[in-house]
């Protein structure tokens, strides 16, 4: 795996003392004094090797760590009862030799995290092999998952890094270590995603009742990350909406508080954000209706800022108050806010069975993290082979404040009402996410 250096990585990593090797209970492994001795040495070294640096300024030889790391990992192999915890520690160890001898690689996760810093790149995989053995014997411990997290996110894997971070939070035990949140604000620190960044340094302050190292730090240059916008001046598309591709095109707006999953078939308009309005229009391929013939629809979402004295379904009344065919249904519980109406024309696409229009509203708040359901895991490009490369973090925008108005609507006919509905049930129960 590629190492590339944010902007901030030096600082970052001058902040963090956290070693998750401090979570690992060697009498669960053993009690002999080689194997004990080992441990402490490793517990009492990690400031040396858990995590990576350019150039070598410590007072300890960087070749007597290695040595020594690979004496443990080797001492360590050699223990007949494999159990977790085990795994846990060679993960580690693994990890730690990695990082001391590629000088154009990234950071990565405990002693195969430890061997990582210390530059042995064979030791990459064997740090995932060993975490995934602990996670294998139980996965329901939140150990693996956030070390593994963090070797990943070192190594230049943010994907992989932050949904084991997932994993791990899902798992928290009722008294959670700060030290997991203060990793946590790290790993996302250094995958631009400052919103999940913020909300760790909270969470990390509310277990230890103060600012944790991390947000004593830079806690004020992650809040800096996010951009203030104002709801009531206007915008254009590309201030304020942002793609990325994946197995499908995600297009992100965060002051809209919106993410939209786009199959690469589909075509798509997005307008500028003027009159507090701005609209996402999809146009999926086309249906082949019972008749053979192919038929075009078209859905839409239109997304308003509102006003104090704005109404959800006052707004939702104006949008569909051309029709007077029109009922109230049950689409969906996904939002608390939120209503539904079906709507029938027979006046119009009369050769295809008469119109069919269904029309959603939801209202949501600001919530108390904007960007927490927006945002992914930002990979660095990888750099030159032969020097470190370096990186700045991206600004983000903020959401509009107060609430927002949603509008998505299905424009179809009678002849392929069925298909068509089952698109946009599947669009709107999976591929749209708002705040």
């Amino acid at each position: 795996m590629r190492k590339a250096i944010f902007l901030l990585i030096g600082m970052l990593i001058a902040v963090n003392a956290f070693s998750n090797v401090n979570y690992i209970e060697i009498s669960k492994i053993s009690n002999e004094d080689r194997l004990v001795n080992a441990f402490n040495y490793i517990k009492d070294n990690q400031q040396y090797f858990a995590y990576w640096t350019n150039e070598w300024k410590y007072d300890k030889s960087q070749k007597e760590l290695i040595k020594n790391l690979r004496e443990s990992y080797e001492m360590f192999s050699s223990v007949a009862t494999k159990n977790e915890e085990l795994f846990i520690l060679l993960g580690d160890i693994a990890h730690y030799l990695y990082n001391l001898n590629e000088s154009d690689y990234y950071l990565l996760g405990d002693i195969a995290h430890y061997l990582y810093n210390l530059n042995e790149s064979d030791y990459y995989q064997l740090a995932v092999n060993n975490y995934n053995s602990a996670i294998a014997i139980n996965p329901d411990d939140y150990r693996t998952y956030w070390f593994l997290g963090f070797h990943y996110v070192l190594s230049n894997a943010p994907t992989l890094g932050i949904d084991n971070f997932l994993k791990a939070q899902q798992l928290l035990p009722a008294k959670q270590p700060a030290d997991f949140w203060e990793e946590y604000a790290w790993a996302t620190a250094v995958t631009n995603m400052p919103s999940h960044c913020i909300y760790a340094m909270d969470k990390a302050r509310s277990i230890l009742g103060t600012p944790g190292r991390f947000e004593s730090q830079l806690g004020l240059e992650m809040h800096k990350r996010i951009v203030d916008v104002d709801k009531n001046i206007s915008y254009k598309k590309e201030d304020i909406w942002s793609s990325s591709e994946g197995e499908k095109m995600a297009f992100t707006s965060r002051p809209l508080g919106i993410k939209v999953l786009v199959d690469s078939t589909w075509k798509l308009s997005i307008y500028d954000y003027k009159n507090s309005q701005s609209a996402f229009i999809l146009i999926p391929p086309a249906i082949k209706s019972k008749k053979g013939k192919d038929i075009n629809y078209t859905i839409a979402i239109i997304m308003k800022a509102a006003n104090l004295t704005d109404q959800l379904d006052d707004y939702i009344n104006t949008l569909t108050s051309n029709y007077s065919n029109k009922s109230k249904i049950t689409f969906s519980d996904k939002y608390e806010k939120m209503v539904a109406y079906e709507i029938k024309d027979k006046e119009i696409y009369k050769d295809m069975g008469g119109g069919r229009t269904y029309m959603i509203g939801i209202e949501r708040n600001s919530p108390m993290y904007p960007g927490l359901l927006l945002e992914n895991p930002a990979t660095i490009p990888d750099g030159n082979n032969n020097k470190i490369s370096y990186y700045r973090a991206t600004y983000s925008k903020n959401r509009f404040e107060g609430r927002i108005f949603y509008a998505i609507m299905l424009d179809c006919c009678e002849d392929i009402n069925e298909q068509s509905l089952a698109v946009f049930k599947t669009l709107f129960d999976n591929q749209i996410i708002i705040e």
